[in-house]
């Protein structure tokens, strides 16, 4: 009991702190790109080969267009 009370709080001090460090005002404006697409063992699955890295809006910080997922 002792156990999951802990691991409960652990899960909680995460979520929350993601939450607080969560950006949702996002200043750019980003576009519907191949809609559905993923990023997988860093390759790009449905779309055009671009970059795979996300700033922290979830988007695709160098790529145009700029998109999010």
């Amino acid at each position: 009991m002792k156990t999951k009370i802990i691991l409960l709080l652990m899960i909680s001090i995460l979520a929350i702190s993601g939450i607080a460090y969560s950006k949702f005002d996002n200043p750019r404006i980003s576009v519907e790109f191949f809609s559905g697409h993923t990023h997988i063992e860093g390759g790009t699955q449905g779309a055009p080969g671009h970059s795979g890295g996300t700033d922290a809006y979830g988007c695709h910080n160098a790529s145009v267009p700029y998109h999010c997922h």
